[in-house]
């Protein structure tokens, strides 16, 4: 994601400096477009599974430029924060959700939605217990989101805070160029 979404949002950033548009605001279209590529997952069509990637990265690439936004024009703020990472988990559920539905109606059984609901309620699951054993009791200054660990340096710590990031977005992309979209829900239910 640093490497290919960063040069993006950064050019989307520097366009939107100078208009009125706020990080809070930008948090939200980021939301809508994540949460617009959500039913895309609803099929098992390659077409319209690679659609939904696209706006799933799309959703990626400008959760990055509310908080290039904030920083560029000094609005820093925790309630952004907050908004930002419910937003970003708010589509990730949907994501998960449309996925095990869409492929519970490609098979024509029901099993399939166990490993949406899995992947979704263990997402609102880490969510929740990310924001109340880190963020909730985070003091006003400095970032709001630096680790998942009390102790970020230890080689554990940075290999779980790096699998937390979004570059899992582009094994989503690559699995629904072929309409394979569910095997990266197979093993997020797995892996959660």
């Amino acid at each position: 994601a640093r490497l290919a979404e960063r040069p993006i949002s950064l050019a989307i950033t520097r366009h939107l400096a100078a208009t009125a548009l706020s990080p809070n605001w930008m948090t939200i279209v980021s939301v809508l477009v994540g949460l617009v590529g959500a039913p895309f997952f609803l099929s098992a069509e390659p077409l319209w599974q690679t659609v939904g990637a696209l706006l799933f990265l799309a959703h990626s690439i400008l959760d990055g430029c509310d908080g290039e936004l904030a920083r560029l024009k000094f609005q820093e703020s925790r309630w952004g924060g907050i908004l930002d990472f419910w937003g970003d988990n708010v589509v990730h559920v949907a994501v998960f959700a449309c996925l095990g539905v869409g492929w519970s109606l490609a098979e024509g059984v029901m099993w399939p939605l166990l490993p949406g609901a899995a992947a979704a309620g263990a997402t609102l699951a880490s969510a929740g217990f990310i924001y109340f054993y880190v963020r909730r009791r985070k003091i006003e200054a400095g970032p709001l989101y630096t680790s998942v660990s009390r102790e970020p340096a230890r080689p554990l710590s940075r290999l779980l805070d790096s699998l937390s990031r979004r570059d899992f977005i582009y094994l989503v992309l690559l699995l629904s160029v072929f309409g394979k979209a569910t095997w990266f829900l197979a093993a997020s239910a797995v892996g959660t």
